[in-house]
């Protein structure tokens, strides 16, 4: 008969394994806003004072937890993973708010109100758990509570909770200018985060996530409101578990071709550039978006598929078949769902690859440039129209020996087209690239010194 022995780790050595599980502050962020979701909050606020102590504050008005709530939610690991949950709970382990406070801060404080009841908080320590070597959470009383950084007792007038962040990991300088550009930086890249994936909440009209004060503006990345969005094919499937049929829905989208987008809309989805990488599949757990880009193995990525995105919304219910991980932030496709995507997958770039090539042809057709396509050695060259009326009159205008000179002027000028740089500047500003004034850039001094040639030419 085996013998059964004491396997628990020591806190001590735990709790740095803890600190380690991969969270950013971005993601690390997301599990708290998941959980002021989850309370039914409708504003959240986030701060990051720059000061010579910096810290986290993150307060919401959801429906907040008493006393022996709070003590049973400050566990780690508190509920079952497999268990049935709410559709509208983003939870899932029971540990993110420990775990992603813990990867961020050295010391985690919660203080939340019911309503109708009084103020309840409590304290994870990592110094305290390493000098000990024991979980020992600190309950706090209300004199505790008035000393902490950034508390204000009307942020808990009704209902809600507060979780401040001390020691922060992410900060490590004592220099005060560079702590707020720390500060700054890392609070930009949130609100960006932010307006992805918790755009489907944004847009809500009784919801608000504020960052430094500043409300974030929801950011679909499907442009469904823009000129020349496409809506493609939809599919829905419904999935028995213990909690019925739960839905989950397949759509294609089309993004806008960039002719029908305005400089401000380019700029503020981050340049075509960062529009383009992103094609694949968007993943939505309960309308929270997990997975944003990237075709996970069902497709390559195509260079005139780059306007293709899939959306699949999954509810919270079927976590398990999804094999959803600790931080929310990545999930594996069941075979059941990766057949069905696979058929759809097609359709979206297919549509996407027609607006290149309609555009290209219709680019192609006019008097001055040809595509010369060598389908058996897969190659493309651009080549001038040798067959322009223009240039027809301008040679014969010439001797033989300077149709031969404008000739090689020519074919130099077809090996030299600038075919990188036009393709890096219409990856990020196509708006920028303004052929119409093309005359206007030529120097005075040089037009100057063409005119004079040309005449001498005439001459000749």
């Amino acid at each position: 008969m085996p013998e059964i022995v004491d396997g628990m780790p020591q806190p001590k050595s735990h709790i740095k394994t803890l600190t380690k599980i991969g969270y950013d502050l971005n993601s690390a962020i997301s599990d708290i806003i998941d959980n002021s979701i989850t309370a039914l909050a409708s504003e959240i606020n986030i701060k990051c004072p720059p000061s010579d102590n910096p810290y986290v504050l993150i307060s919401d008005d959801g429906h907040g937890m008493d006393l022996q709530e709070l003590l049973e939610n400050m566990k780690i690991g508190c509920k079952d993973p497999d268990d049935d949950r709410e559709l509208h709970d983003l939870g899932r382990f029971g540990s993110g708010m420990k775990t992603a406070s813990f990867s961020q801060a050295r010391k985690m404080t919660v203080i939340t109100k019911k309503k109708d009841a009084d103020i309840a908080a409590a304290r994870w320590d990592i110094d305290l758990i390493e000098e000990t070597n024991s979980w020992c959470l600190e309950k706090l009383d209300l004199n505790d509570v008035q000393d902490l950084p950034g508390f204000d007792k009307s942020l808990l007038a009704k209902q809600g909770t507060i979780i401040i962040w001390e020691n922060l990991h992410f900060i490590k300088s004592n220099d005060h200018a560079e702590l707020e550009n720390i500060i700054d930086e890392n609070m930009a890249n949130l609100i960006k985060h932010i307006s992805l994936h918790f755009h489907k909440f944004l847009k809500k009209e009784k919801f608000k996530i504020k960052v430094q004060g500043n409300e974030v503006v929801a950011i679909d990345p499907f442009m469904t409101s823009f000129k020349g969005y496409q809506s493609g094919k939809s599919e829905i499937f419904n999935i028995k578990t213990n909690q019925g049929r739960l839905t989950c829905e397949i759509k294609v989208h089309v993004l806008p071709h960039h002719e029908n987008l305005t400089k401000e809309e380019i700029k503020q989805y981050g340049g075509m550039d960062e529009i383009y990488k992103n094609q694949g599949l968007y993943i939505y757990r309960s309308n929270r978006l997990i997975i944003a880009g990237g075709w996970m193995g069902l497709s390559r990525s195509y260079q005139l598929g780059k306007l293709a995105r899939i959306e699949i919304n999954v509810p919270s219910g079927l976590d398990k078949l999804w094999a959803t991980d600790v931080k929310k932030s990545s999930l594996q496709l069941p075979n059941s769902i990766r057949q069905r995507l696979k058929k759809l997958v097609t359709i979206p770039i297919k549509k996407s690859t027609r607006a290149y090539t309609y555009r290209g042809t219709k680019e192609v057709a006019n008097d001055f440039w040809r595509i010369n396509e060598n389908k058996r050695e897969n190659t493309i060259s651009y080549e001038i129209d040798v067959s322009n009326p223009e240039l027809e009159s301008l040679r014969n205008s010439l001797s033989s020996e300077k149709v031969s000179s404008l000739r090689d002027y020519l074919v130099s000028l077809s090996k030299n087209l600038p075919i990188n740089h036009i393709y890096e500047r219409m990856s990020t500003e196509p708006k920028s690239i303004n052929q119409e004034d093309a005359d206007t850039f030529i120097p005075e001094e040089l037009a100057e010194k063409l005119k004079t040639e040309l005449e001498l030419i005439w001459r000749k």
